[in-house]
């Protein structure tokens, strides 16, 4: 047999379905990650920029470190930049 495992370098975190005039997107959470991990964002043009996470907060506006549950709606902070369809993503490598 040849070594033909699956890789996983990255982890899908969710997609930007809106964003707030304070910079703040709102995404439907696919996988755990918390605040001060750096993760990507992916353009609809193919460029990818990575940006630390700066906050998360719920639906309610409360304040969360990280975000351990799936398909919970939040908002997260990333500094601005962010687009709506953009797509969120952790590099595992």
């Amino acid at each position: 047999y040849d070594s033909n495992t699956y890789v996983k370098n990255y982890t899908y975190l969710g997609t930007a379905e809106e964003v707030r005039e304070d910079g703040c997107c709102r995404i439907e959470q696919k996988n755990k990650f918390s605040v001060g991990e750096q993760i990507e964002i992916m353009k609809p043009d193919g460029a990818n920029v990575v940006v630390p996470v700066k906050a998360i907060y719920d639906e309610e506006g409360n304040s969360a470190e990280s975000a351990p549950h799936p398909q919970q709606k939040l908002f997260v902070d990333l500094g601005g930049g962010v687009q709506v369809y953009d797509i969120l993503r952790r590099s595992e490598a």
